[in-house]
């Protein structure tokens, strides 16, 4: 499959559950390159790089290994998270399941930006 097969989708979910919930099923629809973040926590290219490998690393074992999903607090995050944090999710899924993924995204609580 071509990066031409793929299309970016990005969401906004209310709770990290939530994202995780969808990044499981994204995993399933051969979704990749995932990057889940803290809505206002600070990026630099250092810290994407390292969250998007832990990322697609969770992704494959949660397809092919059942592991649980752990994310850490990103910097200019407050400790512990809040309840009502915004996260946002970046994936690249196959062209074909698009609106799967459209769904699935739906589904879990989650809103395509």
């Amino acid at each position: 499959m071509t990066a031409l097969d793929m299309q970016r989708l990005e969401a906004s979910f209310a709770s990290q559950e939530q994202a995780e919930a969808a990044v499981r099923k994204l995993a399933s629809l051969r979704g990749n390159r995932f990057r889940l973040s803290r809505a206002g926590a600070g990026e630099s290219g250092g810290e994407y790089v390292e969250s998007n490998a832990q990322m697609n690393a969770v992704a494959n074992a949660l397809l092919y290994g059942g592991t649980e999903l752990e994310m850490a607090d990103e910097p200019g995050s407050a400790p512990g998270g809040s309840a009502a944090a915004a996260f946002t999710l970046s994936v690249d899924v196959p062209a074909e399941a698009a609106e799967q993924a459209r769904q699935v995204v739906t589904q879990a609580g989650g809103s395509l930006i």
